[in-house]
C-alpha cells in the first residue's frame, strides 16, 4: 500500500501518553500552587485540567 504524500499516519495511544499526561496535570497544579498560593485557585485548576485530560484521552481513544 503507497500512502500518498497529505496521508499521514494514524496515532497510537499507549500507556506512555497517558503517563505524559498525568504527569503534565502534577506539574501544572503544582506551579499553579506555587504561582498563587491559594487553594481555591489550585482546586479550579486541578478539575480544570482534570477536565482536560479526560478530554484528551477520549479524542484519542
Amino acid at each position: 500500500m503507497v500512502k500518498s504524500i497529505g496521508e499521514s499516519r494514524p496515532t497510537r495511544w499507549s500507556a506512555g501518553n497517558l503517563v505524559m499526561v498525568i504527569n503534565g496535570i502534577l506539574v501544572g497544579v503544582g506551579g499553579v500552587f506555587l504561582a498563587t498560593a491559594s487553594v481555591l485557585v489550585t482546586v479550579v485548576a486541578a478539575v480544570a485540567a482534570v477536565l482536560l485530560a479526560a478530554l484528551i484521552v477520549l479524542v484519542h481513544r
